[in-house]
Parts: structure tokens; C-alpha cells; sequence
């Protein structure tokens, strides 16, 4: 007669297979966390990649300009800050309309999706029911680009988000579908 082994917490016959949850299910698709099955993002309004560099464009003009004065009277050392300024205008002439193109939301049955970033990714779950309101804001360049932000609050301050670069009219339906939602979902507590 051989021994059986009992099974015990540490035996890989035991261990029961983990119960996915319909959040889990939404977010593990074919393309990883970022790109969940099912799920259709919508993208953040263009005019944000030129809000962005209107905030950043004069300030290393500025920078540029204050570099190639002196390189002129001075020496001709400070042309140096002159290229630099320059080159990382151009660095963020690529770069900011990229960020914005990988911007976007997604409603799901329970939960909003955003997710942002090109090296970085960064996907954000935010249930409904923890919502407890949804502001819209909108900034003079924002005002004058017709794009505003939808800023979520919870009760968690790590789980408040901001959809920035949305059309008005679409920022205003996307704050009321969030207030609703998180109305009907807070009702059942």
C-alpha cells in the first residue's frame, strides 16, 4: 500500500482556479491591459495638441531668444542654450501630438476606462458607484481651442481622474452619462 499525500494549502491539486470578475474580464483582451476586448475608445480632441503647445511654444522662444542675445554680444558660447532650446522645441512638436493620440475613454457596463501615455502607459478603471462628482472645467486656451476637462472625483484621491482635451458639447454629455451613472450605481448602497 503506497501512501497518498493529503492535500494540503501548498498542493497544486488544491488550488482552485481564480474566479475572474467582470472587471477582469473587460481588461485582459487580446492586447493586454491597454487594449481590452470589447472595448472601443473614444480619442481626445486634436485641439489639445495645440492648447499644449501654445502653453510651451513661447516659453522656449523666450529661452532661445534670451540665449542668442548674449551670443551675440557676449560669446558665441550661449548660441549653445540657443540650439538647445531649439532642439527641445522640436522634441515636443513630435512628441505632445503623439501623447495626445494615445489619450482616450471608454464607457464600460460598470466602469469608465482612460488611459494615456506612449512609453508609460497608464490605464485607469474607475467604477461608477465610487464616483462622487463630476466637474467640467475649461481654461482660457481651452476656451478659445472649444475643448474643456472632465474631472472625476472619488472617494479615493489615487482614483480621481481627468479627461482633458474634450470637445464642450462632448465633455458636457460625457459629465451627465457620469452623474447618472454614478447616481444609479450609489442608490443601491
Amino acid at each position: 500500500m503506497t501512501a497518498q499525500p493529503i492535500p494540503g494549502p501548498a498542493d497544486p491539486r488544491r488550488a482552485a482556479a481564480p474566479r475572474p470578475s467582470r472587471l477582469t474580464d473587460a481588461v485582459s483582451g487580446a492586447g493586454g491591459p491597454f487594449s481590452p476586448r470589447g472595448i472601443s475608445f473614444s480619442p481626445v480632441s486634436p485641439s489639445l495638441a495645440t492648447a499644449r503647445l501654445m502653453a510651451v511654444v513661447p516659453l522656449l522662444l523666450l529661452l532661445a531668444g534670451g540665449f542668442a542675445v548674449p551670443a551675440i554680444l557676449v560669446s558665441p558660447w550661449f548660441w549653445a542654450g540657443t540650439g538647445v532650446a531649439i532642439l527641445l522645441l522640436a522634441w515636443l512638436a513630435w512628441l505632445i501630438p503623439r501623447q495626445v493620440r494615445a489619450m482616450g475613454y471608454a464607457l464600460a457596463g460598470e466602469h469608465l476606462l482612460w488611459r494615456k501615455g506612449i512609453m508609460w502607459r497608464r490605464m485607469s478603471v474607475i467604477p461608477y458607484g465610487r464616483m462622487q462628482f463630476v466637474d467640467t472645467s475649461q481654461g482660457p486656451i481651452a476656451r478659445r481651442m472649444g475643448i474643456a476637462e472632465v474631472k472625476l472625483h472619488t472617494a479615493s484621491a489615487t482614483t480621481d481622474a481627468t479627461i482633458n482635451g474634450l470637445p464642450v458639447a462632448e465633455a458636457e454629455r460625457l459629465r451627465q452619462i457620469l452623474a447618472e451613472r454614478g447616481e444609479e450605481r450609489m442608490a443601491g448602497l
